[in-house]
């Protein structure tokens, strides 16, 4: 099947505006879309063409049937029962979950404080995130902090970094043969990883059910949905679980990592933001609270830059359900072509972000996102289709900020070398290097 149908059998649009390119992966042609126009069209005004992500899932891989890989009426139907579970007000309700969640990194930061040792401040916020995540989403205590080597913390970092020869096979035939792999039931997840998570959700939700348990999570209100009377199998509600788990806790652990990075090269900025955090916690009794973190403009806007600077995912994708007529060209893209649009392309494009790779907040201020061209910021996606748990992950991140910068400054060790890099081979954002941070008490 070709890529494009057009009158003019080439890649320029007829009316010079765009330049179409496009790459392989493996056998399958992927349609690249670098125009914000194109990318409005695709991810809001034309969405009904490109409801599908066209991540691959099967039926004998259950973990890998979630939100993010299901397509058409399957995903819109979940979507709509997973939204209620995402509103402000939900997690207002489980902050006091997160909040507690900052034990052990409190702990962790001050001992290297005392110890003047440098931090592996990727793990280390790996380690809260997997905390946050774990109590939240499944109303378990992981205490990554306590154990060497804590069983939910290895299956997060086995799930994302660690394959074996036929995890790698199984990865790359889910990848590239897609529609082969469904036929004979190829694995996407590891079959380890696989039956911990379903055990350990499922062994929860019957100890819930059981003992007449409730907790304010994640869990909590998927077991509701499903004890509602809406069709949930056990399966999709670990596999929802599971979605949440692999997506919350390492895209967290990396922004707040990258942003206390980015501030220990930026005294100024650090001290800025530490002012305002310091201010705003003074009018709330010291306290952290929901509000207090609301009112935290600048935290924000610091966390926004570095998710433009290191998006968690490089690219976004899509697939074309039905012909699609491209506006003021004679161009259709066809049914079943897939669309990849560069996130990173996007956010490092000095035509929408001069002297892209400089770190700066002020770009998110009111009056600069007034003035921004529109889908040239996509951390989460947009559309119908955007990340459903944005709201949560911002939350993890934005209480370890707080908890970490109103008792530390952040320099950074001349251990770490620069620049990081970024690893090819990782799904979602991982730097070559490890970043080594110094943590002393104010």
């Amino acid at each position: 099947m070709p890529l494009l149908s057009s009158s003019s059998q080439n890649s320029s649009l007829t009316n010079g505006l765009w330049h179409l390119e496009g790459v392989f992966m493996g056998i399958q042609p992927y349609l690249i879309v670098i125009d914000p126009e194109i990318v409005k069209d695709v991810l809001i005004k034309d969405f009904q063409y490109f409801t599908d992500r066209g991540v691959y899932h099967t039926e004998s891989d259950p973990l890998s049937v979630h939100l993010f890989s299901q397509d058409g009426s399957t995903w819109k139907n979940a979507r709509i029962k997973f939204t209620s579970v995402f509103t402000s007000a939900k997690m207002k309700a489980m902050f006091e979950t997160v909040l507690n969640c900052t034990e052990g990194l409190k702990s962790a930061l001050e001992e290297s404080a005392e110890q003047m040792s440098d931090v592996d401040i990727l793990e280390v916020a790996a380690r809260y995130t997997t905390d946050s995540i774990g109590s939240c989403a499944f109303g378990i205590e992981c205490n990554s902090f306590k154990h060497p080597d804590p069983e939910f913390r290895r299956m997060g970092r086995k799930v994302l970094d660690e394959f074996n020869l036929m995890d790698r096979l199984n990865l790359f035939m889910s990848i590239y043969a897609p529609k082969i792999s469904q036929k004979i039931g190829v694995r996407s997840v590891q079959k380890e990883v696989s039956k911990f998570f379903l055990k350990s959700v499922s062994d929860t939700v019957n100890y819930r059910e059981k003992n007449n348990v409730r907790r304010k999570d994640l869990l909590q209100m998927l077991i509701d949905i499903r004890n509602s009377g809406d069709s949930l199998s056990m399966n999709e509600l670990v596999a929802q679980v599971f979605l949440f788990f692999i997506a919350g806790f390492e895209t967290s652990s990396m922004t707040t990592s990258m942003t206390l990075f980015e501030l220990s090269n930026n005294q100024k900025l650090q001290e800025k933001l530490r002012r305002e955090i310091l201010e705003v916690l003074k009018k709330h009794d010291n306290k952290i609270t929901y509000d207090a973190v609301a009112e935290m403009k600048y935290l924000g806007q610091a966390i926004d830059e570095t998710l433009r600077v290191w998006p968690s995912l490089s690219t976004l994708t899509r697939v074309c359900t039905k012909d699609y007529k491209l506006k003021n060209s004679d161009v259709t893209v066809d049914k079943g072509t897939p669309l990849m649009i560069s996130v990173s392309g996007l956010h490092h494009d000095p035509e929408y972000w001069p002297d892209p790779d400089r770190w700066d907040p002020d770009r998110f201020s009111e009056e600069n996102k007034q003035n921004r061209q529109l889908l040239t910021f996509l951390p989460f996606g947009d559309g119908p289709r955007n990340c459903i748990g944005l709201r949560f992950g911002l939350l993890q991140t934005k209480v370890a900020l707080i908890t970490t910068l109103t008792k530390y400054r952040v320099t950074l060790s001349p251990k770490t070398i620069t620049p990081l890099g970024r690893d090819p081979e990782t799904f979602v954002l991982t730097t070559k290097n490890r970043i080594y941070l110094h943590f002393e008490k104010i």
